[in-house]
């Protein structure tokens, strides 16, 4: 930053590390002074892995750790200072905690478990005026979803596969892998102020919503909310459909896909 309010104060705190979220809390409460804390947010998060097998099992526990238990650990800490106040908790999770989004599977499964955590604390703080805010973005352009970051790790992951996995799978689902995932990128939305919106009404709302969703446009917003509300029968239908095409040896069909992916 070049430039900011001289009352921001900024200290670094690892969220899978207990002695590091305590002494956080301990220089956020030494250093209040006659103010409180009205509200905490987190946001941490990371982006590892990919399908199951492709995943291994320091990435699940890296996404769990950071994406769940780096929430947990953070306001557990800071439940003290809240109550105090009355205020505001504020979790960034993302749409992939509300349906399946394959291929990201670490990742998945770890925001499904900060949703499911969020509406938990949410019912649970009720009772003490603590509000709970939910902040689900869509796929947005962030370094989480860098382009060349993920691509060299799913290099990396292709290459170290055992000879038993490249026969099961081969080359062609390899490339088409390498497609879908570059695909999923290619459509991250670059506003990102979209979020900083949601998330400052979140923190600053007398009344906040209890869950924000940040999306692109309309038939983003629309696209979304058929995702949650349909039967789940027809979400796996739907996805297992696509991605029999897409994973199909026609060139022709995954090009169409791709087409029509882009208009998204």
């Amino acid at each position: 930053m070049e430039s900011c309010s001289n009352r921001l104060r900024v200290l670094h705190m690892d969220v899978t590390k207990d002695d590091s979220v305590k002494r956080a809390f301990e220089y956020v409460q030494q250093n209040l002074g006659s103010a409180e804390l009205w509200g905490v947010v987190n946001n941490a998060g990371i982006l590892t892995g990919f399908t199951v097998e492709f995943s291994s099992m320091e990435d699940f526990r890296n996404c769990i750790d950071v994406n769940l238990l780096g929430y947990v650990r953070v306001t557990k800490a800071f439940l003290p200072l809240l109550k105090r106040t009355k205020g505001r908790i504020v979790n960034i999770t993302s749409v992939a905690g509300k349906f399946t989004l394959p291929f990201c599977t670490p990742y998945t499964a770890s925001k499904y478990a900060a949703v499911g955590f969020t509406d938990c604390l949410r019912l649970e703080l009720e009772t003490l005026g603590i509000s709970v805010v939910s902040i689900e973005p869509e796929l947005f352009l962030t370094g989480l979803t860098c382009h060349d970051t993920i691509n060299k790790n799913l290099d990396a992951q292709l290459e170290s596969l055992g000879p038993s996995l490249k026969e099961d799978y081969g080359d062609d689902y390899a490339t088409s892998l390498k497609d879908v995932v570059k695909l999923i990128l290619s459509i991250a939305c670059s506003k990102i102020s979209i979020v900083v919106d949601d998330l400052e009404s979140a923190v600053s709302l007398e009344n906040p919503y209890h869950t924000y969703k940040p999306r692109r446009h309309v038939l983003s917003r629309f696209l979304c909310s058929c995702g949650e509300v349909i039967p789940r029968s027809c979400h796996i239908l739907i996805m297992k459909l696509f991605f029999r095409l897409f994973f199909s040896k026609s060139k022709a069909i995954k090009d169409v896909i791709i087409k029509i992916v882009s208009w998204l």
